[in-house]
């Protein structure tokens, strides 16, 4: 490889980073708000969170971190955040909503204030209700496997 590649190639890579960066940014936004919606952040929210970045989103650390840095995030607004779920290719959108939703179904109830997120997503996405009743499905079997016990506290 020339050195000219290596430029190259390591211009792609910084461009491949800040894109991770931006989805990251976009999850942890929208995790967040629906981890609040319901007037406090459990730590198991938060860590589910980085979970479902790392594994379904396939996001790196690197990312990660950069995107919970508190310059990056800190003045960011909910405005932000849908107007950056608007830009997402619409495999990534619904992965977003399906993460959001598993967040919600954590503890097997809907606060007031988590659907409307939940609404203002989705319209921001662009799904129509079967692609919204397919994310929530496949967020409830996400949900159920971290937390099984709450299965048998619901009956």
């Amino acid at each position: 490889m020339t050195a000219v590649d290596w430029l190259h190639f390591g211009c792609m890579e910084k461009e491949a980073l800040k894109s991770q960066v931006q989805l990251a940014t976009t999850w942890f936004l929208a995790a967040r708000t629906m981890a609040v919606a319901d007037g406090n952040l459990p730590k198991v929210k938060e860590t589910v969170a980085g979970l479902y970045a790392r594994s379904i989103l396939e996001l790196p650390e690197e990312a990660c971190v950069a995107a919970k840095n508190p310059e990056n995030i800190s003045s960011l607004r909910i405005e932000d955040c849908l107007a950056s779920v608007r830009t997402l290719p619409r495999p990534l959108g619904e992965k977003v909503m399906t993460g959001v939703m598993m967040i919600a179904y954590a503890n097997r109830a809907m606060h007031p204030l988590e659907v409307r997120w939940a609404s203002m997503l989705a319209s921001a996405i662009g799904l129509e209700e079967n692609d919204f009743q397919r994310c929530c499905v496949d967020a409830r079997v996400i949900a159920t496997m971290l937390n099984p016990s709450a299965e048998d506290e619901a009956s």
